[in-house]
């Protein structure tokens, strides 16, 4: 794909239509109280916009919608095949509106525009498309039984779901949760990231004009503390999804406990492993690698590689190409394509990343690269990826998720060695594994316990994959493949006598 300049985009993003707006019931809606709140441009410090700040009247109106919906059957009993085609729809809007959404996701999270471009937009739009293809491949059972009797076994729409999104990737994570959700005939309500509403936004108007009917997709704007807690404690909510931090997914465990029994779907944090074997050839693809999976959407992703754990053989030889590649990572303005490193996503974020890379100071780690705030006169907020050597286990930097562009270093003598580093954590996320030797990579692929494992390369997987966590990483829930379907659905057992 080609990239505009940098007063191209600057043009769009002048010309960007933004919903400021809730969706509720088919009609965008100011909140209730008429309180607003302002999203900032994380490049810049300077206000996009105002957004409708919603609480727990404008939540219970909307999840009252969703019922009413999807009790009426107007969705939930729609032929699969016509459901199919609005949702298709749907995903050929958004490609249709791919540039301005692109432009809108950099300004309001700080992510590089060639990120956004060939990444999040064209991931989304296959994503709806995916869960859209399968709604007429998952096919109900019938169980062996007496001659004079059946056992089917089908799947239903669990109901009313709410959906607690983060902000680090605002609209591909809503297409993770919302395709499915929609393709499995489940009505919506979604609380879009304070910090980067206005993708959704975006996106709760163009279903409107893809057809999708009143009441089945609600976006409900506004803090945690007001709409998160509400669709957490709502009796009328079947089921919550949530991708964020672990302390929030407690809370919302304890919700679902004190109130329905809501399902909860939860996608939590990570301090993934990357695991540097000493029979690996080609140390160039490596490191290049290596940073993509530290400094990818500037380290603000769950799945970041930020614990570099490196066979004690071969870090003289690796780290000096680890910290060439670091130096190609150019950070600044998200909307000129060279950058690859945009802006943290808000002010309080940048300062505890700072905070963090003093810690690192101070527990003794050797600080060989970046750490500073630059660009301040742009107001924007930048930061040098940091790089960590002579890290321990112990220190607060190789054990807490930080969720910026901070690497720690650390070496190993042998492979059960390796396996014990890397199994030391609460999370168990992703994992990155460097070795061509089959025997090394069989052991450490079955030994480290995370949810998605690369190999020779750094992947979440691609939409076909499950994507989730073990340990404190998730909470039973799958985001993409079929398997996402599946998990918004009833399983239903029904036993028919013959005679």
């Amino acid at each position: 794909m080609g990239f505009l300049t940098v007063k191209e985009y600057e043009a769009i993003a002048e010309k960007l239509h933004f919903n400021r707006r809730a969706l509720i019931n088919g009609r965008l809606a100011d909140a209730r109280s008429g309180e607003t709140f302002e999203t900032v441009n994380p490049a810049t410090g300077r206000v996009i916009t105002s957004i409708a700040s919603c609480g727990a009247e404008d939540v219970d109106e909307a999840v009252k919608a969703a019922r009413k919906a999807f009790d009426s059957g107007i969705w939930s009993n729609m032929n699969p095949s016509e459901r199919k085609s609005i949702l298709f729809k749907f995903a050929d809007l958004i490609e249709k509106n791919g540039l301005d959404l692109a432009v809108m996701e950099s300004i309001d999270s700080g992510k590089p525009i060639c990120d956004t471009l060939e990444g999040d937009i064209p991931e989304t739009v296959e994503c709806f498309r995916f869960a859209a293809e399968a709604i007429d491949k998952l096919n109900d059972e019938m169980t062996p039984t007496d001659h004079d009797a059946m056992n089917l076994v089908w799947r239903e729409p669990i109901g009313v779901c709410a959906a607690i999104l983060p902000w680090n990737f605002p609209i591909l994570m809503a297409a993770w949760k919302l395709a499915p959700i929609l393709a499995s005939g489940n009505c919506v309500v979604v609380k879009p990231a304070k910090l980067t509403s206005l993708t959704l936004l975006r996106l709760a108007e163009l279903s409107l004009e893809a057809g999708i009917p009143d009441g089945v997709f609600n976006v409900v704007p506004g803090s945690g503390s007001s709409v998160g807690d509400a669709l957490a404690k709502h009796m009328d909510v079947n089921l919550i999804t949530f991708t964020g931090s672990t302390a929030v997914g407690r809370n919302l465990l304890n919700c679902s406990g004190n109130t329905n029994l809501k399902r909860v779907l939860l996608e939590l944090g990570g301090k993934n492993p990357c695991v540097v074997m000493p029979d690996i050839s080609d140390l160039d693809y490596a490191a290049s690698e290596i940073v993509k999976a530290g400094l990818w959407n500037m380290g603000e992703n769950c799945t970041q590689n930020s614990r570099i754990i490196i066979h004690k053989s071969m870090k003289e030889a690796l780290l000096p190409k680890i910290l060439k590649e670091v130096e190609t990572w150019k950070v600044g303005n998200p909307l000129d394509s060279e950058n690859k490193h945009g802006a943290i996503v808000e002010r309080a974020h940048m300062e505890r990343i700072l905070k963090y890379i003093d810690i690192g100071r101070e527990e003794g780690a050797k600080l060989l690269y970046g750490g500073r705030r630059i660009l301040e006169e742009t107001g924007g907020y930048f930061l040098e990826p940091a790089v960590f050597d002579e890290c321990n286990q112990t220190m607060r930097i190789v054990k807490e998720e930080i969720f910026g562009p901070v690497f720690a270093i650390e070496t190993f003598t042998d492979i059960e060695e390796a396996v014990a580093m890397a199994n030391d954590t609460e999370y168990g996320l992703q994992a990155s594994i460097w070795s061509d030797d089959i025997n090394h990579i069989k052991y450490l692929t079955k030994s480290i316990k995370a949810g998605v494992v690369s190999v020779n390369h750094f992947s979440e997987g691609d939409v076909t994959t499950p994507f989730g966590g073990f340990k404190q990483s998730g909470f039973i829930g799958r985001d993409k493949s079929v398997w996402a379907n599946r998990q918004y659905t009833e399983l239903k057992s029904v036993f028919i006598r013959t005679r």
